[in-house]
Parts: structure tokens; C-alpha cells; sequence
């Protein structure tokens, strides 16, 4: 009761007590919301999960610290990536480098997650299927679902316009970091919808 107690008042999110979030990417590739101690246990044991990606960052909340302790203690590999939501064209080169070298060399299966497994989650998921040679349409069609909470009418549709005006012809982090400016001029949000997503909903 102590841990379920910490990690209501820290993350400000019932749903995540109960809903997962969870999907398959691809072969030995999931996705996810934030898992508490228990869920992560369960999930590790029933895929074999070698390698788990945090793309909230090193937050040093009390999830991060509990995560970091269960995978170590699983023998899992840990790593976190920093990614932006509402401002996707702010993800730092490095970190956006960080995750393409994960994706192509971490040990399989694999699990990556934010919080809600919606918006960073699903920008993962399609930057995976790219580095896969899928097109991107049917890239973003598979990931960016309302089923998994990705609501584009707020800030965070500027994943989805991210991906739709690339031209697939660049490498992606090349033509990411060169187009920065046109991204962000791309979308303009619903401030209602924003309000909701943020201060009703809680996403980071």
C-alpha cells in the first residue's frame, strides 16, 4: 500500500494502476505506459524482455529508481532517452541519436515507454518502423491511434505532422535536425484540447 500511495502522489495518475498500455511494435519490439513495480515484473517474466527504454528520461521520480532496480535485479538492460511530447522538434540531436543507435543494437525483446504510452511511446514506434524501411503513412497509421490515447488536436499532433512532411528521401536524423523551424510552424493546437491534455489528463 506504501508503494501503490508513492506512486499516486508522484505521478498524478490512476489510470496507469490499471491500463498498461500495452502493444507489439514488431517482433520482440513493445510498447507501453509507465509500469509499476509489479506490472514490470509480470511483463519481463512473460516476454523475456532483455532490453527496457525509458523515453521519460532521467526523471530520478520514484518509478525511475524502482524500474532501474527491478531490471537490474532481472539481469534487463536500462536505458533512458529524453523525448519531447508537446515540442518535438526541441528533442536534442543527441538524444534522438541516442535512441536510433538503442533501436538498432539493444537486445531483443525489447519494451520502450513514457508515461502514458501515447504520444513519446508512439513517436518511437513510428521512428522504429522508418529505420525499418516501412513507409511512413502506414507507420503512422499503425501507431499514432487514439486507442493508445495519441490525441492530435493538442500539441502533441506535431509527432504526427513531424513524420507527415518528411520526405523519406534524407536520412530521418539529418533531415530532423535541418528542419527544426518548419516543424514547429507546422501545427497550431486547440488550447481547450490542450488544457484538457494537460491539466485534466496529467501527460508530461
Amino acid at each position: 500500500m506504501r508503494e501503490f500511495f508513492k506512486i499516486i502522489t508522484e505521478e498524478h495518475n490512476f489510470i496507469n494502476l490499471f491500463w498498461t498500455n500495452l502493444s507489439k511494435v514488431d517482433e520482440g519490439v513493445y510498447r507501453s505506459a509507465q509500469l509499476t513495480p509489479w506490472k514490470l515484473k509480470k511483463l519481463i517474466k512473460k516476454y523475456k524482455l532483455k532490453t527496457v527504454i525509458n523515453l521519460r528520461g532521467n526523471n530520478k521520480n520514484y518509478l525511475y529508481k524502482r524500474e532501474k532496480e527491478i531490471c537490474k535485479e532481472m539481469n534487463v538492460e536500462y536505458y533512458t532517452v529524453s523525448l519531447l511530447s508537446r515540442n518535438p522538434h526541441k528533442i536534442r540531436k543527441e538524444e534522438l541519436e541516442k535512441l536510433i543507435f538503442l533501436f538498432q543494437n539493444a537486445k531483443k525483446p525489447l519494451l520502450f515507454h513514457c508515461k502514458a504510452g501515447a504520444d513519446r511511446s508512439g513517436f518511437a514506434a513510428v521512428l522504429w518502423h522508418l529505420l525499418n524501411g516501412k513507409n511512413k503513412d502506414e507507420a503512422i497509421k499503425k501507431e499514432l491511434k487514439l486507442k493508445y490515447g495519441y490525441l492530435a488536436f493538442t500539441k502533441a499532433g506535431r509527432i504526427k505532422k513531424l513524420f507527415e512532411i518528411y520526405d523519406e528521401k534524407e536520412d530521418f536524423l539529418d533531415w530532423f535536425v535541418k528542419n527544426r523551424e518548419i516543424i514547429e510552424k507546422s501545427y497550431k493546437s486547440n488550447k481547450f484540447a490542450d488544457f484538457i491534455y494537460d491539466k485534466v489528463l496529467k501527460r508530461e
